[in-house]
């Protein structure tokens, strides 16, 4: 019997420290949740169709010195919010019931933070900017909505937008027609992997294109793609596999990359093309990339590569036998650069988008590329190449923006002692008003000098060229200029729920020349143009791009040219 008594005992001491051990994780998650502390900034509140009231919603909590990020909390918006009564309708009901939501998964393959990592601030505001990148998405926020001891959860909204749609549209720039049927979904069933096919007709050729690609190839930082072309005068293929330096922080980059493509091209003179043939292309390249340092908000990052890049010319047995058919060459080097860049960031509104959140760099990248390209590698002759690119913000509020850009491309020939196809361009540009107010100011110059064209290559400016009163290839030259002034409108004006409208007021003056006063085209001076626009962006379906409609009015030029041209196109930019 007292064996039995002690062994009651010791089963319920046993039963006793078992319901401690079980209990004890509750007791500690109950006094971690007595501990949290909550923001009043919760993204069920955010209004994603107001800009500002996005960049307004900053968390108000003190995040402790080491937190982790204990919990990642995704709200996915529909389409269309049909407790609002301007959306609750049979319409937009069958949408949001017919849509994919983007899956959870790929929209925390987009984040530069995962569960369990320490928390960064810069990490949080970064993964803003590439949700806000995606063509399925219509708006982004993300933010620390709970601090509990030293652990956060951070809150990730998004709204999806109708992406599976078929194309069918005519375009009009430079008094020329484009038109195009396809049907394209860069969300496909919610993946956030983008797939399409589409048929376009131009005035140069008409083809089928089919593209695939994926931004997070298995839910990691690779991506890779591939576009397949048949055209009228050619083929187009391509493909490429990269692992880019995805976060500001990242430590290395990795890309892979060719092209195959064979297409007719035209030479114009005077906005006339006067000789066609055929191009062939056949391109690689292979590259990575190193953080070296950082220091403050400036980053260093090495480069180096080899690309392969065989052009080949031949005539069309209709053609003449003209002499400007250019001569093949082929460039075959390694080369090594590097990359310095400031990583600082604003977010503003109004500023090339219809009522959408933009960031844009508050600092300066530079990057430069070095190469040599011998006979020895396969290359026709023995070059330099050198290419330089440098963009800096000038200033940044929250109602002006200023930037100015220089870039450089070309090589040196070492057998003729020259250099060939050496391309520079210096630009300026300045928005004034549009993130505080409904309409804004747009001014912009740019300049571009070439040397030692070779015949594929054409400076050429027109309605192709953002002189939007004149037929394409209007002027030919060796140097460019073109100033643009635009007065915008942005009335927050927002049509069933479904487009945002802008206007616009602009003039264009700009010229192209020879520096050694060959002809340049039909008037020889100085252009100019006045005219207004139209802008619609959808804020539910595809919001990436918008429609343009310009009816523009030329101020110089010969009889040829219309009184009216009239541009219908579409554009990521205001």
């Amino acid at each position: 019997m007292p064996n039995v008594v002690e062994g009651g005992v010791a089963f319920r001491r046993a039963l006793i420290i078992s319901g401690l051990v079980l209990l004890g994780p509750c007791a500690e998650a109950e006094l971690t949740r007595e501990d949290c502390v909550v923001s009043d900034v919760q993204p069920e509140a955010i209004d994603l169709d107001k800009p500002r009231d996005q960049l307004a919603r900053q968390s108000d909590l003190v995040i402790p010195e080491g937190a982790r990020v204990a919990s990642i909390r995704i709200i996915r918006r529909p389409i269309f919010d049909t407790s609002d009564p301007e959306q609750d309708n049979a319409l937009y009901r069958t949408l949001n019931t017919l849509n994919t939501p983007t899956w959870k998964s790929a929209l925390r393959s987009q984040l530069m933070f995962a569960e369990g990592d320490i928390y960064e601030p810069g990490l949080i505001s970064e993964s803003e900017r590439v949700l806000r990148q995606r063509d399925y998405l219509t708006a982004a926020w993300v933010g620390v909505t709970r601090v509990c001891g030293n652990e956060v959860e951070v809150g990730v909204l998004t709204r999806d937008t109708w992406t599976l749609f078929p194309s069918a549209g005519v375009s009009r720039s430079g008094g020329e027609n484009t038109t195009n049927l396809g049907l394209s979904d860069p969300n496909f069933i919610g993946s956030g992997k983008s797939l399409g096919i589409s048929y376009a007709k131009d005035p140069d050729r008409s083809g089928t294109s089919l593209f695939f690609d994926d931004p997070n190839v298995l839910g990691s930082h690779w991506q890779a793609g591939f576009s397949f072309d048949e055209r009228s005068d050619g083929r187009g293929r391509s493909a490429y596999l990269e692992r880019p330096f995805f976060s500001e922080v990242s430590n290395w980059r990795f890309g892979l990359s060719g092209i195959d493509d064979v297409r007719e091209e035209s030479r114009y003179v005077a906005a006339e093309a006067i000789a066609d043939y055929r191009r062939s292309q056949e391109f690689f390249s292979i590259d990575g990339g190193w953080r070296l340092g950082e220091r403050d908000d400036r980053q260093f990052r090495l480069l180096a590569g080899y690309r392969y890049d065989a052009l080949d010319f031949q005539r069309l047995p209709s053609e003449p036998d003209l002499d400007i058919l250019p001569e093949n060459r082929t460039l075959s080097y390694p080369w090594i650069g590097f990359d310095y860049r400031q990583n600082r960031f604003r977010e503003m509104t109004n500023l090339t988008r219809l009522q959408r959140v933009e960031d844009v760099r508050d600092g300066f990248v530079w990057r430069t590329e070095l190469g040599y390209s011998g006979s020895g590698l396969g290359a026709t002759e023995d070059r330099v190449v050198l290419n330089m690119g440098f963009e800096d913000a000038l200033f940044a509020t929250d109602a002006n923006y200023a930037s100015y850009g220089l870039s450089q491309s070309g090589t040196y020939r070492l057998d003729e002692d020259r250099v060939e196809n050496l391309v520079g361009t210096v630009s300026v540009q300045y928005f004034h008003g549009g993130a505080v107010r409904w309409n804004s100011w747009y001014t912009s110059l740019a300049f571009t000098a070439a040397h030692n064209l070779t015949a594929d290559q054409q400076l050429l400016i027109g309605g192709e060229n953002g002189l939007r009163g004149y037929p394409s290839e209007y002027q030919q030259g060796n140097r460019r200029v073109l100033w643009t002034l635009e007065r915008r409108y942005f009335p927050d004006w927002h049509p069933f729920k479904l487009f945002r409208v802008g206007g616009v007021l602009f003039t264009d003056v700009g010229r192209a020349w020879f520096t050694e006063g060959r002809n340049n085209g039909p008037d020889e001076g100085i252009l100019k143009d006045v005219g207004f626009g139209l802008r619609l962006a959808s804020s539910r379906i595809e919001v990436q791009r918008m429609l343009h409609l310009d009816f523009a009015f030329p101020l110089d030029g010969d009889d040829s040219i219309d009184d009216i041209q009239i541009l219908l196109r579409g554009s990521r930019q205001f």
